[in-house]
């Protein structure tokens, strides 16, 4: 199967199997899709899934005790093909296994399952991490989801938060540099100009609700992550897109030196041992949306 549905009285989901990517997020009261649909032109997915690293490599890959790992930007899980669990009437489970191509970049045995389940509000998303392997190894985990909001056409967008967090922290050639002391905000404006450079990062976020409002002060969308300590947030100039993405990681320092034990927010991942991520994405409910 190419991809797998969900539907409750208010949502309509669908799954692809390559790399687990939500494709279909359709509002059947309002009859509206909520997310980005794929476009070559602007954005060419729609939510990929980010692993074994998350961003951009400034070396091609990863060095760690005399191996190097020709990891391509955010992972290969995206390109990766998942298998049928488990479903159910408003819940899905996939998962999917490393192979001889993935060997060859990363050199470990995994198991990534995602869980989706339909809530009155929206979706909820879990994902499970294992090691199959016998040593350790080092991962990041993201999730980077787009939404259909009229960010370019209607000017006066914003995202907020429920505390203050780190941030807005810019990137420069997809590579993130961290300021002395790091800025603190509770919002950040998404004028024209916003993603001129590229993705603008936000730390200390685990546990904290973000909220996208609309120019009349309403809310658009909620999401919230409990262990993910990053988020990032990106779109393309002129386009009604606007990624979220909760990361466990960043892209990296412009003076990284390729060493896995230098990337900032790699996590370590015993033998045989399993880590768990989840969020859950509200949208609003309000036929004004």
């Amino acid at each position: 199967m190419s991809h797998w549905t969900l539907e409750n009285d208010r949502w309509r989901i669908g799954v692809q199997a390559q790399g687990a990517e939500l494709c279909d997020l359709w509002d059947q009261r309002q009859q509206r899709q909520r997310l980005w649909r794929a476009d070559p032109a602007v954005w060419n997915n729609s939510a990929t899934q980010l692993f074994p690293l998350v961003g951009r490599l400034i070396h091609n890959g990863l060095h760690h005790d005399g191996e190097f790992w020709p990891l391509p930007a955010h992972g290969f899980l995206r390109q990766q093909g998942f298998r049928l669990v488990e479903q159910r009437d408003q819940a899905l489970t996939l998962c999917c296994e490393d192979n001889a191509s993935t060997r060859a970049l990363w050199p470990f045995r995994w198991r990534v399952t995602t869980d989706w389940q339909l809530t009155a509000m929206g979706v909820d998303v879990r994902w499970q991490v294992e090691n199959l392997d016998r040593r350790a190894f080092p991962f990041a985990l993201g999730w980077h989801p787009g939404f259909a909001l009229p960010i370019a056409s209607q000017p006066g967008w914003s995202v907020r938060f429920d505390r203050s967090v780190s941030g807005p922290l810019f990137t420069h050639n997809r590579t993130l540099a961290l300021p002395e002391p790091l800025p603190d905000t509770r919002a950040f404006p998404l004028t024209a100009d916003a993603f001129a450079n590229g993705a603008v990062y936000f730390g200390d976020v685990a546990d904290c609700a973000v909220t996208v409002v609309s120019p009349q002060g309403e809310c658009a969308l909620q999401l919230q992550s409990p262990n993910t300590p990053w988020l990032a947030l990106w779109g393309v100039p002129g386009a009604d897109l606007l990624c979220i993405e909760p990361l466990t990681g960043t892209t990296d320092d412009p003076h990284f030196d390729g060493q896995v034990r230098h990337k900032r927010g790699m996590r370590w991942l015993a033998a045989g041992e399993r880590y768990h991520q989840q969020l859950s994405v509200n949208l609003m409910q309000d036929e004004k949306a």
